[in-house]
């Protein structure tokens, strides 16, 4: 592997295990109803990364960096729908005082439901698109043939599905593991923190 593949890789490790919108979403998935929903939703982030790098080679992202409105209006679409889950988990929390089955629990989504989650909140925040945009073109030289853009991209988003699904495991079994009270905990904060996202999210300046 050649020096600046690996300090490509270094770089986006760090950016994976920071914690974000994509993080909080799977830890909310993965409370409400097990490591399958974190699982399908870490799969659903994984290819909003995918198509963010595609939109990237394309220069799409590039043209929504650039557009104020556009980044505005994508911006405004993710603090929306980050606020409603986050919404749905306090009230989920403070109404519900058993440890929900995975057949019986309130508002309880399936895999799918879950993928499209995970998919939509990805696409719905331009950060995904900024990053493409600021650190991918770091590493790439005049001459690199199209296939070490496509292992760039296609590493990255291993790179993120290996770790929410580690993180979601965890965090499934934690909320299991310590019962009721623990998983009400988990429930409230991952909304509190989707909504505090979402909030930041409109104030942020681009």
């Amino acid at each position: 592997m050649d020096p600046r593949f690996a300090a490509y890789l270094l770089v986006s490790a760090v950016l994976i295990v920071t914690p974000g919108p994509d993080m909080v979403l799977v830890a909310r998935n993965a409370v409400r109803r097990g490591y399958p929903a974190a699982r399908s939703t870490a799969f659903g982030v994984g290819v909003g990364i995918l198509l963010w790098g595609v939109f990237t080679a394309v220069g799409l992202a590039t043209a929504l960096a650039a557009s104020a409105v556009v980044f505005s209006a994508v911006k405004l679409a993710g603090a929306a729908f980050l606020v409603a889950l986050g919404m749905r988990s306090l009230w989920a929390a403070f109404r519900t005082r058993d440890v929900p089955s995975e057949v019986s629990q309130p508002g309880a989504i399936d895999s799918w439901g879950a993928f499209v989650q995970g998919l939509a909140g990805n696409l719905l925040n331009p950060k995904a698109a900024a990053i493409f945009v600021a650190v991918v073109p770091q590493f790439i030289e005049p001459g690199d043939p199209p296939s070490r853009l496509a292992a760039m991209i296609g590493a990255f988003v291993v790179m993120v599905v290996l770790w929410l699904n580690a993180y979601g495991f965890l965090i499934a079994r934690a909320a299991r593991h310590f019962g009721p009270r623990i998983w009400r905990t988990l429930e409230g904060l991952a909304g509190a923190l989707l909504v505090g996202i979402g909030a930041l999210l409109v104030v942020e300046r681009r």
